[in-house]
């Protein structure tokens, strides 16, 4: 699939980069030429606040998978990463009261470490389910990443609880992986594919379970301090940037471009000016994200197309469709399933 991240030169935080290295190392692998490959040097991994670029960050998941050949890495990462190496975050969110504090705080902050998606945690009756909500077209590496993520956070909840979280169900929004019998060694439940979000569900009533190691002062203390990178990463990304992360939180309902202007402070016209400097416009990376994601949505999800179109902010399908062939040379949103193909390169609407 082709990605267009370099639309928004998204820069990602060097976090976990170590832990990747020291598990290719340890199965065998050469961690200098894995980091050779994906344009990265050892310097990069020891900088305090460094940053990636999307090509790296996604080089360095692809080419670790290659050098130890191991298409089920993500587990096997998100397994190495216990909650002190969450930094800050990991910090506020063992300290919380409770375990929903503690989901609260790592959904508010959950872009200090990764900024490639979002969390919210639901409650609807019995059930509580905590939901990634992917802000970016994750490419080759989607399963990878994903994997990582719910495997930690599930250490997370079980370190935080003192191991009384009933976790009752994983879903996973991508297709069954070949390696899906590795599964059932690192989740303690039953893992469903091929669903329309990737969560993870509990009984409500376990968000009550006190943390063991609560601490309401270094909480509150934790929290700032993420809350000041939280800005700190956000005023180093452009603002094309910030804008598609507020598209992938839309699921839908996207806002109109006064209300993106207002969300970042600046009024319509700085808003328009800023973008051009960017060489884009609002319309123009809402079309774009909508396709990106509608090849995502088609190539690893069994969602309907009528389903698709509404999370894409489509109101008729057949406008969704329109929109589809107009960018994809004609193809059809269901035959571009259908021949299972990559997707053409985007057009850019000028």
């Amino acid at each position: 699939m082709k990605t267009n991240h370099s639309d928004t030169t998204i820069q990602l935080p060097t976090n976990y980069l170590r832990n990747l290295l020291d598990l290719v190392e340890a199965r065998g692998g050469n961690g200098a030429d894995m980091l050779l490959r994906a344009g990265m040097n050892q310097a990069q991994i020891e900088e305090i606040d460094g940053q990636l670029s999307w090509e790296q960050f996604s080089g360095a998941l692809r080419e670790s998978r290659n050098e130890i050949d191991e298409p089920g890495l993500g587990l096997y990462l998100g397994s190495q990463l216990t909650i002190t190496t969450h930094g800050l975050l990991g910090l506020a969110a063992m300290s919380s009261p409770t375990l929903s504090d503690a989901a609260q705080v790592a959904c508010q902050y959950v872009a200090t470490r990764t900024p490639l998606v979002s969390m919210r945690l639901e409650q609807k009756g019995l059930q509580a389910s905590l939901t990634i909500d992917e802000l970016y077209v994750l490419g080759d590496i989607r399963a990878t990443f994903l994997e990582a993520l719910t495997v930690t956070l599930l250490a997370v909840i079980d370190f935080v609880s003192g191991g009384q979280a009933r976790v009752s169900q994983v879903n996973f929004a991508f297709h069954t992986p070949a390696y899906s019998s590795l599964y059932e060694a690192f989740f303690p439940c039953p893992v469903r594919f091929n669903q329309e979000q990737n969560q993870i569900i509990l009984p409500a009533a376990d968000l009550n379970i006190p943390s063991r190691l609560a601490d309401i002062q270094v909480q509150r203390q934790a929290a700032q301090q993420c809350e000041q990178q939280l800005k700190q990463w956000q005023e180093r990304q452009k603002l094309s940037g910030q804008i598609r992360m507020m598209l992938g939180r839309a699921k839908g309902r996207f806002p109109g471009f006064e209300q993106v202007a207002d969300e970042l402070s600046l009024s319509p016209r700085t808003l328009r000016r800023r973008l051009a400097e960017e060489g884009t416009s609002y319309q123009e990376l809402l079309e774009i994200w909508r396709q990106e994601m509608a090849h995502q949505y088609l190539r690893t999800t069994n969602l309907s197309v009528q389903q698709i179109s509404y999370l894409l902010g489509y109101n008729d399908p057949a406008n969704f469709g329109r929109a589809f062939r107009k960018r994809n040379e004609g193809i059809s949103p269901l035959r571009f399933r259908q021949q299972g193909q990559e997707a053409p390169a985007i057009s850019r609407s000028e």
